[in-house]
């Protein structure tokens, strides 16, 4: 067979996925045993780790790609919803925080690039061979959970955007629930991945807003370091931290790189650039979205509904331009985070049982039944808990409390295949950089958690001081 066209040409049926992938070798075998790649994409038999570079930066039109359409979906409905209650309720105060986690995010994606280009594999798929099917099934099903109630605060987004406009909030789901599901079903990947891209950049509405606003230095400064000890504090800066790195966009974007068939040195420093401008916009975004409702409140004031977001902002803008600029970010989020978030569950998933195929969605459903049911089965979860009827606002802020939760477990995995023998060892994570990702990694960590379960256990204590009305 020709191995260059097998490479570079779209495959539409299952016979012609019979390249020499990493999962066909046992785990414990060295690198040049993977058939890796040169520049050209001519597969180097046996001669592995020497042809590997140290990772850096290119730019070109490649860089839109997977790392700037997950960043993009990262800030979806849930994100912007808890940058607004943010912003609303404490000013500027965590917009620190925001700020500090740029570097963060990259840092964490960034280890997704190298699995993938070097692995050829998904991340589950990398757990499965490494550290056993236990270890796999364990994340995996965390994961499953978190997709799910992921696609809840998705169809939210799109609900709370066509209530705006006097939709019915059951046709809103359904038809949310219908185009998702019909993209992946009718786009290969690439087409999906253009689609979402377009869709994530209506986010960029915020910022619009947010330079419309230009609060003072000093303001900003001021309130910066302003501190709060309550609750909802507390549970805002773990919602927060959940709400930049989600466990699905790490699996995500490994099997996408997979998908988009990255395999060179050359493609991996492109794809860590999309993954760094990704990482500097989404961020942006949020730090958009908390300025735009600091700005916007003369006093401070909880949020309750998505509507509240546009009475916000109205002064500024008018009834019904508020309506679009929110209506657009909260559609465009919403939307390319579904396609994430569906795709990231249904791949973790094949490759947990095993069924694992990269380009899947280069073929019908008939031709990977399993993939597809396993994709539309997430979509059909999440659309059917949210018709039973929720807050939004709570619910997407107690969505994103769990991605903080959650989140140690996946970038646990992700930071101890990173510095393996996994990768080559020019790619592989090493020395400094080794030590002060593995150390931000477990400080953002412990600060999730703690922060989460403090604001749950001060917020339990508050509940029992409430005085209690007496029974009649």
């Amino acid at each position: 067979m020709d191995t260059t066209n097998a490479v570079t040409t779209p495959r539409k049926t299952a016979e012609k996925f019979e390249l020499k992938w990493p999962q066909q070798i046992h785990p414990s075998a060295p690198m040049s045993a993977l058939g890796l790649e040169n520049e050209q994409g001519v597969i180097l038999e046996h001669e592995g780790p020497s042809k590997w570079e140290k990772p850096t930066f290119a730019w070109s039109w490649s860089i839109v790609g997977p790392g700037l359409l997950v960043c993009l979906a990262d800030t979806d409905a849930g994100c912007l919803l808890v940058a607004c209650q943010s912003g609303s309720r404490y000013g500027y105060a965590l917009l620190l925080l925001q700020i500090l986690l740029i570097p963060v995010l990259f840092m964490a994606q960034d280890l997704t690039v190298r699995l993938g280009v070097c692995t050829k594999q998904g991340h589950s798929a990398c757990i499965r061979d490494h550290f056993g099917p236990t270890c796999c099934w364990f994340a995996t099903i965390l994961l499953l959970i978190e997709c799910v109630v992921a696609m809840v605060s998705e169809m939210s987004g799109v609900a709370a955007a066509g209530r705006l406009w006097g939709m019915d909030y059951m046709t809103s789901v359904l038809l949310a629930a219908l185009l998702v599901s019909g993209v992946v079903l009718g786009f290969s990947y690439r087409q999906i991945e253009a689609i979402g891209i377009c869709l994530g950049a209506f986010e960029l509405t915020f910022v619009f807003t947010m330079v419309y606003y230009h609060p003072s230095l000093e303001t900003l400064l001021t309130d910066t370091i302003t501190s709060f000890s309550d609750a909802e504090f507390l549970k805002l800066i773990s919602a927060n931290i959940g709400a930049v790195i989600m466990p699905w966009m790490i699996y995500f974007q490994q099997s996408a790189v997979v998908a988009r068939r990255l395999r060179t040195s050359t493609a991996m420093s492109e794809e860590r650039s999309g993954t760094l401008l990704g990482s500097i916009l989404t961020q942006l975004i949020m730090i958009g979205a908390l300025v735009t409702l600091a700005a916007s409140h003369a006093v401070n004031k909880d949020l309750h509904s998505v509507e509240d977001i546009v009475r916000a902002i109205s002064p500024a803008f008018g009834t019904l331009g508020s309506k679009i600029l929110v209506s657009l970010a909260f559609l465009g989020g919403s939307l390319c985070a579904s396609f994430v978030v569906a795709l990231a569950g249904t791949w973790a998933l094949c490759e947990a049982v095993k069924l694992e195929d990269a380009f899947a969605l280069e073929q019908s459903p008939t031709e990977a039944p399993f993939f597809y049911g396993s994709f539309l089965s997430v979509v059909a979860l999440g659309a059917l808990v949210l018709l039973s009827g929720v807050n939004t606002v709570r619910l997407n802020v107690w969505v994103e409390l769990l991605d903080g939760i959650l989140m140690p477990v996946a970038l646990g995995f992700l930071y101890l295949l990173a510095i393996s023998d996994v990768l080559p060892e020019p790619v592989r994570v090493k020395g400094i950089y080794k030590w002060c990702s593995g150390i931000i990694f477990v400080l953002v960590a412990c600060v999730s958690l703690s922060t989460a379960s403090g604001g749950f256990l001060q917020a339990a204590l508050e509940e029992e001081s409430r005085p209690r009305k007496p029974h009649v």
